[in-house]
């Protein structure tokens, strides 16, 4: 019993800790201002910094180092996966006739992770430290 209400702890706290509350379902025919369309089943991870916030440098570092690595790890680019850094300001997921859209600005943290499996919602992380484990687990 114990482990089940372990596990179901666990879940809450990944699943909380996603940030959903900064992805908006909209209509398919919602603009992006300066950003991107991605439709599954096409695998995308982005890695995005909000200008409008300030942050101390070991985050900036940390967060462009570990992105770099990551590139080099998965990268480059194919038809069903994507992995970049970008300016752009706006996204926009299709999946299952569902649109999600993530404006960048809106977010409260300065660097970010936008991971899109092209199987569910996607998915923001914010701390770099948990880039690598949410990667590893969404391409599977």
């Amino acid at each position: 019993m114990i482990i089940k209400i372990a596990k179901f702890y666990l879940l809450f706290v990944l699943l909380s800790s996603c940030s959903s509350k900064y992805i908006q379902k909209v209509s398919p025919d919602t603009k992006t201002k300066f950003g991107f369309e991605i439709s599954a089943p096409s695998v995308s991870i982005f890695f995005v910094e909000n200008g409008t916030r300030e942050v101390d440098d070991r985050t900036l570092y940390n967060h462009k180092n570990t992105a770099n690595r990551l590139y080099n790890k998965y990268g480059p680019a194919t038809d069903r996966f994507f992995i970049a850094e970008t300016n752009a300001r706006d996204f926009k997921f299709n999946l299952k006739g569902v649109t999600y859209y993530i404006e960048v600005d809106s977010l409260p943290q300065r660097t970010a992770m936008i991971l899109f499996n092209g199987r569910s919602r996607p998915i923001i992380e914010f701390n770099s430290s948990k880039y690598q484990q949410k990667i590893k687990k969404f391409i599977k």
